[in-house]
């Protein structure tokens, strides 16, 4: 009876309360961050966010129903004064909200942090209602009788059924591992390092337990302990986990984390006391602070057998649903902490207390396991570490990194686990620190967009002017393609277009992500690492070779765009009304088709057309729930995927067919490529967001020319970038010479093949769009060097082998000369578009 009236009259009411105020911080912390605005607010990649801002002022009322509920009690002596503050404040935000809504106001600005901070003062008024108000009520015990082994069983089986568990989810993930030998070998290396952290965390607990037991009031010391240790664990998971995804390392960053750390422990500390049983003493302070996982905890053998399906259901639909949709393995790592907490806490109701028989035998088990905790350590951090344990032949850093990106609870346990070789700390951290400092340029520091000129001056077109028709398809990839991929069978309309095109097999995108791949395209050039900076259209070079040569422009205009383009009287805007998000590519075709068939004939103004379709984006496929058609089957694919590759192929065939008609197309240069790649299950990746992986690196570009055009001549397998779209154009209409310059790209088509010699470099510097990410491809386009400032990672590959490439070992060369190449480009960009103040 208590644990429903707990359940249903506290707990749920008051989860909606916190739910509402924490999404609510979320929302307006995402408004401050640039990209985060840009990608979730305005192109609103997570949906619900604009319906969440829209009724933001009604849901509120909700909410503080749920909270006025359970207050109802607590209008009494002692806390009537503090009750009536908090409900009178709350409806005063109330009456606020509903004149003058919050969320659909908010911009990109630093107004938008302080409101993320000042919306999480509601928890922490109630939470000091519910530790004022009831905590005094609580009869605290002298002492917790037999916990310090229950807390060692409850560790090591925790730490072996969450290791056993995450291996066993592999078979129902998308594309999962096969397991064999080598990774069989890794299963017990991970139960392993699961035993080592939950042998630290038993360690944390019976230090809290040893000091409260030197207290007068030990049970309640130890909860308080407890409860600080809970919230500086949660403040390094906000931190290094939550934060750290969007970029926010800095020490705002940090502060932020503690306050949200400070803001949701209190409010888990102040539900623990409201649920301790009336009456009764509480004999264990840790016990107390798990009680809000434990309030719908029963004693009954069939109630534990339920807990325990519901667990691992949970594990299952979490491992399958975050894995697709995922921001670099944000949403599966919080899922897994998620997990592995509850399983904590009901393990711990599960073992019970301990008995007095087995008293004496909990003190040897406690020294073994300190013990074994400072032999794993060791073991863990030794660089030979792997040899010691004699794992399986095979088994080596590549297969642990492997294994770690589809096991996700290992991962974690061995990035925490992880030791980095001493020599390169100090470099590298100096590195990570400049790449940070140059990265998400914040909007409060203004910077103002160079003017960019791939030529010393433009000048008026002479002779024949080709129609232009550039197809930038998010996220495609060259391998779901049949002129790279023989294996592909489902694009037959590219295939036959690329028989009269020339495909460059050795492209690549400037930047792993659309907020700035898609600039970059445009401006023909590198650019700065803020969204957006202040006369964008200054760097627009394509938009300037266009009007130059007085092009009819149809150009679907998402929200880059609007920044980017200046005001262009001969742009018609293609998917007008419509959200990027939504942008298909048979339906643009299909209405550019009919504006190209419907236009003035005596308009003899040649053509250009730009769309960018999202078809294939992986939020797309999430959104439409992975579906394949009936009757398709596409083997060795990823299915959801190369369906969508298929109809977009039979849409473009369909325009390409009515160009024929309209005797257009022997006229007509059509590029079609993307801004990105896309990770679809490579060792466990999804998405792009921001990460520098080859299969988010590598891109498909093929170039038709119209018949006139075909005496230049292009080397298709040397590296290629989109940057070197626009400059391109500017070479095949006549605007020469193109300027060379190391953040510029380079006309892919020349009249004599040695004019291309002085463009070419030994490597080349790119960058994620959304974080301190950068890369070097050398080797021409062999080799890849990824330096991850978000993880503090590094990673090499050789790009040639598979979309995914093969991971190799960062040698001491390869970090010099990857070092050198990012310090020199950020330098030399800083120099192009300088940075007024350090962000920083």
């Amino acid at each position: 009876m208590l644990v429903r009236r707990s359940l249903v009259g506290f707990l749920v009411p008051r989860l909606i309360f916190a739910a509402f105020c924490v999404i609510t911080s979320l929302y307006c912390l995402i408004a401050y961050i640039p990209f985060a605005y840009q990608q979730i607010i305005e192109f609103r990649v997570i949906s619900w966010t604009g319906v969440f801002a829209r009724f933001h002022p009604w849901l509120y009322w909700v909410a503080f129903a749920c909270l006025a509920w359970t207050l109802r009690d607590d209008y009494r002596p002692g806390t009537r004064a503090l009750v009536a503050t908090v409900l009178a404040a709350g409806g005063a935000s109330g009456i606020a909200l509903g004149i003058s809504p919050l969320l659909t106001a908010l911009g990109n600005e630093p107004a938008s942090l302080a409101w993320s901070a000042v919306w999480l003062l509601p928890l922490l008024a109630v939470a000091l209602v519910d530790l004022v108000g009831t905590g005094r009520r609580i009869a605290w015990a002298r002492t917790a009788i037999g916990e310090t082994g229950r807390l060692l069983r409850t560790c090591l089986i925790t730490a072996v059924a969450i290791a056993l568990l995450y291996a066993g989810l592999q078979p129902i993930r998308p594309r999962g591992v096969v397991l064999d030998l080598a990774s069989t070998g890794v299963i017990a290396w991970s139960v392993i390092l699961h035993i080592v952290v939950f042998v630290a965390l038993f360690v944390l607990l019976a230090i809290i337990r040893g000091i409260a037991s030197r207290c007068r009031r030990t049970v309640l010391v130890e909860f308080v302990l407890a409860s600080a240790a809970g919230i500086a664990i949660l403040a390094a998971i906000v931190d290094n986990l939550i934060l750290a995804s969007v970029s926010m390392v800095d020490a705002t960053g940090q502060m932020l984390a503690v306050w949200i750390a400070i803001a949701v422990g209190l409010t888990l500390s102040g539900w623990a006391v409201r649920l301790a049983p009336p009456g009764e003493p509480v004999v264990s302070g840790i016990g107390l602070a798990l009680s809000p996982i434990n309030a719908v905890a029963g004693a009954s053998r069939i109630a534990r057998v339920l807990r325990g399906l519901v667990w691992v259901a949970a594990a299952c639909w979490l491992a399958v649903t975050t894995s697709v949709m995922d921001w670099n393995y944000l949403f599966q790592e919080l899922g897994a902490i998620a997990i592995a907490t509850v399983g904590f806490a009901w393990m711990y109701h599960v073992v019970g207390p301990e008995p007095l028989a087995g008293r004496i035998a909990s003190t040897v088990m406690r020294g073994v396991a300190i013990a074994a905790a400072a032999i794993f350590a060791v073991a863990t951090l030794a660089p030979a570490s792997l040899a010691m344990l004699r794992l399986p032949a095979g088994t080596h850093s590549s297969t642990i990194e492997r294994y770690a990106a589809y096991d996700v609870s290992f991962r974690i346990v061995h990035g925490l686990t992880r030791f980095e070789s001493a020599p390169s700390d100090r470099e590298m951290g100096a590195l990570y620190s400049l790449m940070r400092r140059h990265t998400n340029i914040p909007r409060t520091v203004t910077i103002v967009a160079p003017d960019v000129a791939l030529v010393p001056a433009l000048r008026a077109p002479v002779g024949r002017t080709p129609h232009v028709f550039l197809f930038v398809i998010d996220s495609l990839r060259p391998d779901y393609l049949l002129p790279y991929n023989a294996a592909v069978t489902f694009t037959p309309a590219i295939a036959r277009f690329a028989n009269g095109s020339t495909v460059f097999r050795n492209a690549f995108t400037r930047y792993g992500a659309t907020g700035l791949s898609e600039p970059a395209l445009w401006t023909g050039t590198a650019v700065p690492h803020q969204q957006y900076p202040e006369q964008y259209w200054r760097m627009n070079s394509l938009q300037k070779l266009l009007q130059a040569g007085q092009y009819q422009a149809f150009v679907s205009k998402d929200h880059i765009l609007q920044r980017l383009l200046a005001p262009w009287p001969a742009l018609t805007e293609l998917d007008r009304g419509r959200s990027a998000r939504d942008y298909d590519a048979c339906r643009t075709l299909a209405e550019l088709g009919g504006r190209i068939t419907t236009r003035n004939p005596a308009d003899r103004r040649p053509l250009f057309a730009y769309t960018q379709p999202q078809n294939i984006h992986i939020s797309a496929i999430t959104r439409e729930g992975a579906t394949v058609p009936a009757g398709e089957s596409y083997p060795g694919f990823y299915a959801p995927y190369a369906s969508r590759v298929h109809r977009l192929d039979t849409c473009f065939g369909g325009f390409l067919d009515l160009l024929r008609r309209e005797h257009l197309y022997d006229d007509s240069l059509i590029i079609v490529t993307s801004d990105h790649g896309e990770s679809i299950g490579e060792d466990g990746r999804w998405g792009h967001s921001y990460t520098l992986f080859p299969e988010v690196l590598k891109i498909p570009m093929l170039v038709h020319l119209p018949v006139w055009m075909r005496g230049v001549t292009a080397d298709p397998n040397l590296i290629a970038f989109t940057v070197d779209v626009t400059p391109t154009l500017y070479y095949l209409l006549g605007q020469r010479p193109i300027e060379n310059n190391p953040l510029f790209g380079r006309p892919l088509f020349t009249e004599r093949p040695d004019e291309l010699t002085p463009y070419l470099r030994s490597d080349y510097v790119v960058a994620s769009s959304y974080g301190p990410v950068y890369a070097v491809i050398s080797d021409a386009g062999r080799s890849l060097y990824i330096a991850d400032g978000v993880s503090n990672r590094e990673y090499a590959f050789d790009v040639t082998t598979g979309p995914g490439g093969t991971s190799r070992d960062v040698t001491d060369a390869v970090r010099d000369a990857g070092v050198k190449a990012i310090r020199d480009m950020i330098r030399d960009l800083d120099r192009f578009s300088p940075v007024p103040r350090d962000p920083q």
